[in-house]
């Protein structure tokens, strides 16, 4: 409910710009005819109800989502006004109201949205069943109406002219009423139907009540509502000759109501703005060809502007171009904001990663990163560019993509970038210019004087799940180019620290079985670590890239490995320090080879 809520106030706030647009435009159109004025209030209906909405440059609306629906499981809720100093107002007393209480009782921002969405349904309930009262209450004052012609009826509870129903409309009058300004509101509300004003003041009052909390919108309808008999007036008298609008005038007079226009009723001849509709009848000229296109130009600019997001800024500032000024959480928080992920959302990367260094290890022009992530059961793949000479990090427009078999972490590959051992590597090539520096998913190093193993502390043995780079060193050319050997390739092994190691296991001679580490295995024995941030790590060998990562709980009698975002589980049954594999509770129920463990789907 909550999510719902704050969905309808990101609809309605994007709507509040479109009415403030509208409201000045009337001013601008004030000469234009007033269909055109509906019309505008047709697009602030569309931009109220529509959940999606196309992008494009001309966007005037400064956000197209302000709170985020997931605003109570963000860990760091915000908005987004679209005006820096406006967020940066807000976001602080926002964070405070969400922190965490020391006795594990509800923030005040999980006590008052809840709240909120609870007193907005019960607002759009009160006005829909006052909508509904008023309605059941008229008919049955009408039951007594007698029908003078097709679908017009005459009855002593109607003290105004009104059209009453939707799919069987009918026109009401009062007993007393002179021949001629019968005639006149007659006209007047067969207009009405004609024009299916009925229908866009109901729908208008269904979009009042379920955006009751904003005070823009109940000027709006007011607005419309004013609109509505204006264009109806003038789809009535340019038909008349000069002496027969001012009768159509005095009509108007006769029947003037003076009850608040917002009402839920029928839609009543005179109801609204008597006094303006009254001059506007007396003053009416048929519009020139130019007013009308102008009009038409405006509605058509109108929609542009405020029916339509703003493109996202997919793009964020570096700190600086050496690998060693990146900032990987920082990176993964805005592509997750970015891309509207909930935080927490895996961003994930396969094989084959390039990126360019110089020899001072600096980003080489433009840098990318191909990497993935699964949202609503589909896999998105995007780019992260870094551009060393604008010095700006962009993300490419995701796009559908399989989901792939290996996987690792986007923020470990930017870790292991980030904390090169660059004076290892100077010393393995001393007189290289350029790096490309590879990242594999499978394979062991030929020349093991080559290899280096380091952590974030630097160089030094490593514990936990791996990174494989290869670092290929390039030399420059007299014409301006580069050139490798390919035989000074140097093999970089990263070890994150960043949870601690809840158990590990290596495998034995029996596919399907583990045992605790500190039985014996070599480096090609399978390898699963169990961390304390409630993360697992596979590999089929202790030194190699081909890893698979997910989420794992502890069970009474065993671990359960989940992959896939959780819709496949993988049961192993605790027997000592052996986990056992077992297949029939798997899901899917399969059979793998400890090699297959590398390649968990």
């Amino acid at each position: 409910m909550t999510e719902l809520f704050l969905h309808v106030v990101n609809l309605s706030i994007s709507a509040s710009w479109l009415i403030l647009a509208v409201l000045l435009a009337r001013v601008v159109m004030r000469r234009a005819p007033k269909w055109a004025h509906v019309l505008l209030w047709g697009l602030v209906g569309i931009r109220l109800v529509c959940p999606i909405s196309l992008e494009s440059i001309w966007s005037l609306i400064p956000s197209a989502q302000t709170i985020s629906p997931t605003l109570l499981t963000d860990s760091t809720p915000t908005v987004q006004t679209g005006f820096p100093t406006l967020n940066q107002s807000i976001n602080p007393a926002l964070s405070q109201a969400a922190a965490a209480t020391p006795d594990a009782t509800p923030n005040l921002l999980e006590i008052w949205l809840p709240t909120l969405a609870s007193l907005w349904v019960l607002g759009m309930v009160v006005w829909m069943g006052y909508a509904a009262v008023g309605y059941l209450h008229l008919r049955r004052s009408l039951s007594n109406a007698v029908e003078v012609e097709d679908h017009i009826f005459q009855s002593p509870a109607a003290h105004v002219p009104f059209v009453l129903g939707l799919f069987h409309p009918n026109i009401y009058l009062p007993h007393s009423m002179d021949p001629d300004t019968l005639s006149h509101v007659i006209a007047h509300e067969q207009a009405h139907l004609k024009r299916r004003d009925h229908w866009w003041k109901a729908l208008g009052f269904l979009l009042l009540c379920i955006h009751w909390f904003n005070p823009l919108v109940w000027v709006a309808y007011g607005t419309f509502c004013r609109d509505v008999e204006l264009a109806c007036d003038e789809a009535v008298v340019k038909h008349l000759d000069h002496q027969a609008r001012a009768d159509y005038s005095q009509a108007l007079l006769l029947c003037s109501v003076g009850r608040a226009s917002w009402k839920a009723g029928p839609l009543c001849f005179g109801e609204v703005g008597v006094k303006q509709r009254v001059k506007a009848v007396l003053r009416y000229r048929r519009p020139a060809l130019t007013t009308v296109a102008a009009s038409v130009l405006l509605c058509a600019l109108v929609g542009v502007a405020f029916l339509t997001n703003p493109i996202p800024n997919r793009s964020f500032p570096m700190d600086g171009s050496r690998v060693s000024d990146l900032n990987p959480q920082w990176i993964i928080d805005e592509i997750t904001a970015m891309e509207g992920l909930k935080d927490g959302t895996p961003l994930c990367i396969n094989g084959n990663q390039i990126v360019y260094l110089t020899s001072n290890f600096e980003i080489r022009k433009s840098g990318e990163v191909s990497f993935f992530y699964v949202q609503k059961q589909r896999t998105y793949r995007a780019q992260l560019k870094m551009s060393a000479e604008e010095e700006t990090y962009s993300v490419t427009a995701p796009t559908s993509w399989p989901w792939q078999n290996t996987v690792f972490s986007l923020q470990s590959y930017l870790d292991a970038l980030k904390c090169l051992p660059q004076e290892e590597i100077r010393r393995l090539a001393p007189d290289a210019d350029l790096y490309s520096v590879t990242m594999v998913e499978s394979g062991t190093p030929d020349d093991w004087d080559r290899t280096i193993t380091y952590t974030p502390k630097g160089a030094g043995a490593i514990d936990g799940w791996y990174i494989h780079l290869q670092v290929q060193p390039f030399y420059a050319n007299e014409d301006s180019g580069y050139h490798g050997t390919g035989e000074d390739v140097i093999h970089l092994f990263y070890g994150g620290e960043s949870s601690v190691p809840a158990g590990t296991y290596v495998g034995t001679d029996i596919p399907g079985t583990l045992v605790a580490n500190d039985i014996p295995g070599g480096l090609d024995s399978p390898y699963l670590s169990l961390s304390g941030n409630g993360t697992f790590f596979w590999s089929p060998a202790l030194i190699s890239s081909a890893a698979t990562i997910g989420l794992y709980e502890q069970t009474d009698d065993g671990v359960i490995l989940y992959t896939n975002e959780g819709h496949n589980a993988y049961v192993f049954r605790k027997v000592g320090d052996t986990l056992v594999y077992d297949p029939d509770a798997s899901t899917p129920a399969q059979t793998f080879s400890l090699e297959d463990w590398a390649f968990l789907p």
